[in-house]
């Protein structure tokens, strides 16, 4: 008995060793299948996708492509910014360890449908034994990108509904339904403390409770922090996605351009179930409804997104599948 007790930690080591090793490597053969679809699926999309970027490829773009390299890990580094101050609540983290766990909450992000896979990813990569608590941090730091988002889309829709082929009971009804969710937010903030000071008696929602209490003790300054990287990096995606789109000339007006960027982001921020099929193709589909009225190539378009994409999006999960590999796992007490 004395020796069964003694080979059963390492027994149970090996075990959680072996299972922590089975899951990175489902979720790492989901993101490559994720890669996969989306180049297989822009291949059906552009006709000839190796001929429209070539057109662009050349040292007339260099100045603009190389910006909008610049800009990737201003992008993510903003966003590693937001996250250290929210989870620093739970766990005092550096920014390189707030930047890993942003990376690998991408990486993961692909893999799970709407925001479970990147608040799975944060909270793992958080060296701490309260990681669990950081749920709720994680829920703040994807609401205010949300909300952002929102408030910039609803200032891009409320600018070009009327050039839009839509009906008036769907731009109607859009409407409403911005001025509802932006009204949302602003009581979800005013009563933050009021939601998650009750206490359910109930086991399972008690658990869940110590998981999402954190969101009340945020104080205004930290909320207003956050939501300022959020603001600034949503101002860099934006300008990425500007810039891709000057690389083919497009006779549109830069303010026109940003406001319908800001609607592509839009459709990506309210539709966010489609990540488990990839946002490469909602983003393409609204993009080329969003520029209908203006007479624009579908092919350049297409391209546009899918070298925003491959600029920002790829090169960070594939940094991110390799932190996942490195993450090795602390039992929490």
């Amino acid at each position: 008995m004395v020796q069964d007790k003694e080979l059963s930690p390492p027994k149970e080591k090996r075990n959680r060793r072996n299972l922590l090793w089975l899951g990175k490597l489902i979720v790492t053969l989901l993101i490559l299948s994720y890669i996969y679809r989306t180049f297989t699926n822009e291949q059906k999309g552009i006709s000839d996708i190796g001929q429209v970027f070539r057109s662009i490829l050349n040292a007339e773009h260099f100045p603009v492509i190389a910006f909008m390299l610049i800009l990737v890990p201003a992008n993510w580094a903003l966003e590693s910014l937001k996250w250290q101050k929210l989870a620093q609540k739970v766990a005092i983290l550096s920014f390189w360890d707030a930047f890993r766990g942003t990376l690998t909450g991408l990486a993961v992000g692909v893999a799970a449908p709407a925001q479970l896979g990147d608040t799975i990813g944060r909270v793992a990569a958080l060296k701490s034994d309260r990681r669990l608590e950081a749920i709720g941090a994680a829920i703040v730091s994807n609401g205010i990108q949300f909300y952002i988002s929102v408030v910039a889309g609803a200032m891009g829709w409320f600018h070009l509904q009327e050039k839009l082929a839509l009906s008036s009971a769907a731009k109607q009804m859009l409407s409403i339904l911005l001025i509802i969710i932006l009204l949302l937010g602003v009581l979800a903030v005013a009563f933050r403390k009021q939601l998650t000071e009750r206490h359910p008696k109930n086991p399972t929602l008690k658990k869940i409770h110590s998981y999402l209490r954190i969101i009340g003790t945020y104080t205004g300054d930290e909320l207003g922090l956050s939501a300022f990287y959020g603001a600034l990096r949503y101002i860099v995606f934006l300008t990425q996605f500007v810039l891709a789109l000057s690389l083919f000339d497009f006779p549109v007006p830069a303010l026109e351009l940003a406001s319908c960027v800001s609607l592509i982001f839009l459709a990506k921020t309210l539709i966010p179930a489609v990540n488990v099929l990839g946002d490469l193709g909602l983003r393409e589909f609204t993009a080329l409804l969003v520029f209908a009225s203006y007479g624009l190539p579908a092919e350049k378009v297409i391209a546009a997104t899918f070298l925003v994409w491959i600029v920002n999006v790829l090169g960070p999960i594939l940094i991110g599948i390799f932190l996942i590999w490195k993450y090795k796992w602390k039992r929490n007490k």
